[in-house]
């Protein structure tokens, strides 16, 4: 429908979490003169740490440090140095405090839904829910994460007696939920949130049965705070030893990849090491004895914690093991079918009595505002996870190159060539993986051979640390928009991808297959984009410190300033305003043959496809 109410920007940022607030941060470092708009559909910032997400009880996986942006620390709960965790409360006011300190709230459109993003000439046209007003954006940043928009699973017969509500609504309907007369409540799932919304219920003091269908991945994987009561997981998850006990497709050089991951007997290490810590969060959980828990063990027969099938926790609360031990807590390996009154039927034709049901059951389509002709050219997955053509508009052979990569990374990282056993291995059919075919997990690899820069698709790649990767990631983004950085060819930038979704695959199983994890994995996604920028990611003193010390995000305080100071040498010493990346002299440009046969360019360069 035409209308007048069009607003023009320069940028367009969708989402106010993690990403979109340091994105038009960083946006707005480089070009501060630039329009730039935030759009959310939340009334406060934060993302899935808005206000209205938040409830008692809520803490993140992390301790206290590693959960920040580089050059903004955060302040400890309380004001007690010595408590370590990070609640939603916390991360909520430190993003508010963010947005407010680098005059970005004035930017953001709150309570916005974006239903539709489309190309038009010289860049974006958004249209929004409930409003004819329209957008339009000469570049586009999409920061909606992965958990944005909810799926709640239909229900054959319910007469509406029984609330039902996804764990999105948890916090909103927590005041709901403390009344006397709820006292049985069904939650149904096995993802992070089930476990957060059981062990809520239950220190409310309410009867908890928990519903969990038997096929699919099945409960997921849970590591200590401590492990052995001593090493913190996340530091430990953030040090370079791990990077190395961790195969990674961007981890394939060095002595440490070649002794652990090449030979047999390295191998044979990292497999013990894995075996290890799988055995102690197995007793931390209390997998065996002999009660409700042990439904909840994960269903893979070696290193759930290194696989991460269904997921991985960390437990943050002292006593979450001996809550879920509660006896007010059931756990049936079942479906949810219908509701009559305050009857829940399930599958198997077991009745429940119930005041409530919460469904942890995942998420919907959060790209539902690209139709599916947008999607398929961006290179974003179907939502159902129906295979694309294999041929893409731009004559990518993508059958050629994920066969390709298939190859190469079972040579690569052997240890991933033979995965576990699952008991329901079905849903990892290569063929039905959700592919996403974006360079350095950001860029549309269609639009990029085309030399489009308009469009940036951010926080696509599940870390441990996502402050910090936000950072970093959305760097490189505005250096990409604003033509600074100069791409591989195109052979070079397909196999990269290809690469990536063929690791996430075989390394984090059902997890790989729907989503771009890369759970123990952020300092070589880092190493990697601080390489196209010429910038130092080994920042610590000493080899020992660097192989051995977490890395924390104020190790990279004051990155963004190096590369500034860098730019504006390279400007002084008379570049012509292309930037060295590191790795390719900013101006020269040669042929290449890409290995399907096509001849390619080898790179793009700023301004123009070379």
């Amino acid at each position: 429908m035409a209308t007048d109410k069009i607003q023009k920007v320069d940028v367009a940022i969708i989402g106010a979490g993690w990403y979109g607030l340091v994105a038009a941060r960083t946006y707005l470092r480089l070009q501060p003169t630039a329009n730039v708009l935030i759009i959310d559909s939340d009334k406060t910032v934060g993302g899935v740490w808005s206000k209205d997400r938040l409830y008692p009880n809520l803490v993140a996986q992390v301790r206290l440090g590693l959960f920040n942006y580089s050059d903004t620390p955060m302040r400890p709960n309380g004001g007690d140095p010595k408590d370590p965790r990070v609640t939603g409360d916390m991360i909520h006011n430190y993003l508010q405090k963010y947005a407010e300190d680098h005059d970005l709230l004035r930017r953001i459109r709150f309570n916005t839904f974006v239903t539709d993003a489309k190309q038009i000439p010289g860049g974006w046209r958004l249209s929004f829910r409930d409003t004819d007003d329209q957008v339009e954006a000469a570049k586009l940043m999409v920061a909606t994460g992965v958990t944005s928009i909810p799926y709640t699973p239909k229900l054959k017969d319910s007469d509406g007696e029984i609330p039902i509500i996804h764990s999105r609504d948890l916090g909103a309907s927590f005041d709901e939920l403390q009344n006397d007369s709820i006292k049985d409540v069904i939650v149904v799932g096995a993802a992070k949130s089930a476990y957060d919304a059981v062990y809520l219920l239950l220190r409310m003091g309410k009867k908890v049965t928990w519903v969990i269908r038997k096929e699919g991945g099945g409960p997921l994987s849970i590591l200590p705070f401590r492990i052995l009561n001593t090493v913190n997981s996340i530091a430990f998850a953030s040090t370079r030893l791990m990077t190395h006990l961790s195969p990674s497709i961007l981890n394939t050089k060095g002595p440490m990849y070649w002794l652990l991951q090449r030979t047999g007997v390295g191998r044979w290490c990292v497999g013990r090491f894995w075996d290890f810590l799988n055995y102690v969060s197995g007793v931390h959980a209390g997998y065996g004895d002999g009660d409700h828990v042990a439904e909840l063990k994960p269903e893979i027969d070696r290193q759930g914690v290194f696989w991460a099938h269904s997921g991985l926790g960390v437990v943050t609360l002292p006593d979450f093991w001996p809550t879920l031990h509660s006896p007010n807590l059931t756990v049936l390996r079942d479906v949810v079918e219908s509701t009559h009154g305050h009857t829940a039927t399930l599958k198997s034709g077991t009745q429940l009595n119930a005041d409530y049901i919460i469904m942890c059951t995942g998420w919907g389509d959060h790209f539902a505002l690209f139709d599916a002709e947008h999607k398929a050219k961006i290179g974003l997955p179907a939502y159902e996870g129906h295979p694309v053509s294999p041929i893409s508009e731009d004559g990518v052979d993508w059958d050629y190159y994920d066969e390709m990569a298939d190859k190469l990374l079972n040579e690569r990282l052997p240890f991933l060539a033979k995965g576990p056993n699952l008991v329901y291995p079905k849903s990892l059919d290569p063929k039905q993986q959700k592919k996403w075919r974006l360079y350095r997990r950001a860029i549309p690899l269609s639009l990029a051979q085309k030399n489009d820069r308009s469009l940036a698709i951010l926080g696509q790649i599940h870390t441990v640390q996502t402050p910090l990767v936000s950072e970093v990631q959305t760097l490189w983004v505005v250096l990409y928009l604003l033509g600074e950085i100069d791409l591989p060819d195109v052979d070079t930038m397909a196999m990269e991808v290809a690469l990536w979704n063929a690791w996430t695959r075989k390394r984090y199983l059902n997890q790989g297959q729907k989503f771009p994890y890369s759970l123990y994995d952020f300092l070589p996604y880092i190493d990697s984009v601080f390489s196209d920028l010429g910038l130092k990611s080994r920042r610590k003193s000493n080899a020992i410190a660097e192989l051995l010390s977490p890395y924390h995000p104020h190790d990279f305080n004051g990155f963004v300033d190096e590369y500034l100071e860098r730019r504006a040498k390279a400007q002084k010493s008379n570049t012509n305003g292309h930037v060295p990346n590191g790795k390719v002299n900013g101006n020269g440009v040669t042929n290449g043959k890409a290995t399907n046969g096509h001849r390619v360019t080898s790179k793009i360069t700023n301004g123009h496809a070379s």
